[in-house]
């Protein structure tokens, strides 16, 4: 097991299950660090990889960790930044390194969770010569600019949980909502939220920001639910904190109820305040400079939802508990942070052609697993239901985000268990023929 670097891209390679002439499984790693292969012998693909003998290849994407091809993240940089270049990336690598390690008569599966998993599925569909197979966990394929059914799912999981939570959260955002138009409320919400400053008088933009940080700290809450992977949050920041305290009947209004969220909140991040200042969600995303011993990914994953996917979580739906978020928000951010030459119509013009290119929803190909799971967000953009016996969904009830690829433990739900055997099997048979 070991890395290798070049300054065009990182990747790793695990031989420790490999039999001479078992498949090879390309990971992509999507928008963030290859940090390596997880060694441990629970992680399910290496239990797949000691079952078909399998050699394990993860590749990173360019502008993520240290695969960086032009040493900065100007905006002139990111013209090279796309998944396109990606699938371009991945289609050079995998025809190079077969050839340097003699593995060109080997059948290859392109894996990957959440956009690796979209990764993963694109190149199937774009190279079946060079793919004999895929798996895409969590995968949007579906690039959509408003993308308000993300937190909709969110208010279904409070529901689930307690179905008046949702509805206290309905009602604590929309004072808040109206509390933020009135100047005069804005010294109690100052003091009530520890916001870091005044609120400016007559600045949207600042209020928006306000309210996006309030729905980012409710997300916080409910991590456990829709993202399994994530692990190590701290113990008071969970669902049952988040609504019983929705629900303190003692607290008279859902407003007051709020604000003990966001002080726990707080707390448990040991932070003194809270931003309501849209300049420092600008200066994060316009950072263009590189330290390569602490690489983000916010900037380059916004360059791709500016240009390719939209995927903007508004609250421009009724079904949801929050509000307060609009598309334009979004919109104008792209072109605060990039350049007034990324306009709304841009935007959604970006996310048309991404959908005409691959296909959205509407897939061609074969032999393609599709693995979503109910509490995950994004299983709205992916395919939950199989197209045809090739074209294989696995739908799994009650599961977050990745939760088939994540580590294996015994609180595993039985739907979860069940549902990577079926992958296995799937894979299985497929490699067989």
């Amino acid at each position: 097991m070991g890395s290798v670097f070049n300054p065009r891209k990182r990747y790793f390679l695990n031989d420790a299950f490999y039999k001479p002439g078992g498949p090879v499984f390309l990971i992509l790693s999507g928008e963030g660090a290859a940090t390596g292969i997880s060694p441990s012998r629970n992680f399910t693909l290496n239990i797949y990889a000691e079952r078909l003998g399998a050699l394990f290849l993860l590749l990173e994407h360019r502008f993520y960790g240290q695969s960086q091809p032009t040493g900065d993240l100007s905006t002139a940089s990111l013209r090279y930044l796309s998944s396109r270049q990606a699938l371009a990336d991945i289609v050079n690598f995998r025809t190079e390194i077969a050839r340097k390690l003699r593995l060109t008569e080997n059948k290859w599966v392109a894996y990957g969770g959440s956009y690796g998993g979209s990764l993963a599925v694109w190149s199937r569909i774009k190279h079946p010569n060079l793919f004999a197979a895929a798996v895409g966990s969590s995968a949007p394929i579906q690039a959509k600019l408003n993308f308000y059914e993300y937190n909709e799912v969110i208010g279904r999981i409070l529901s689930a949980h307690n179905s008046e939570c949702p509805k206290a959260m309905k009602e604590a955002f929309a004072i808040l909502v109206q509390m933020l138009k009135r100047p005069k409320y804005y010294s109690k919400l100052e003091k009530d939220f520890m916001l870091c400053e005044p609120i400016k008088i007559n600045s949207p933009k600042d209020t928006t920001f306000l309210m996006v940080n309030m729905i980012c700290i409710v997300h916080s809450f409910i991590r456990e639910q829709i993202n399994k992977i994530i692990k190590g949050e701290q113990d008071e920041l969970n669902i049952d904190n988040l609504c019983d305290n929705m629900n303190d009947a003692s607290l008279s209004s859902p407003y007051d109820r709020f604000t003990k969220i966001v002080h726990l909140f707080l707390k448990s991040k040991h932070k003194d305040c809270l931003s309501a200042n849209y300049n420092d969600e600008l200066e994060q995303f316009s950072n263009s400079s590189l330290d390569y011993l602490h690489i983000k990914y916010e900037r380059q994953w916004f360059y791709q939802c500016c240009t390719e996917f939209g995927f903007f979580e508004t609250t421009d739906s009724k079904n949801q508990p929050f509000s307060g978020t609009p598309l334009r928000y979004f919109l104008q951010l792209c072109s605060d942070v990039f350049g007034p030459e990324f306009s709304s119509d841009l935007v959604a013009q970006g996310v048309k052609t991404t959908n005409k290119y691959y296909g959205g929803f509407n897939v061609n190909g074969s032999k393609i697993i599709f693995s979503n799971g109910s509490n995950d967000p994004w299983h709205h953009l992916g395919i939950t239901k199989d197209i045809s016996k090739d074209l294989p969904a696995v739908f799994i009830k009650g599961e977050g985000h990745c939760a088939d690829v994540s580590e294996q433990d015994d609180t595993d739900s039985a739907e979860l268990i069940e549902a990577r055997e079926k992958i296995f099997q799937i894979l299985q048979k497929w490699l067989k023929q």
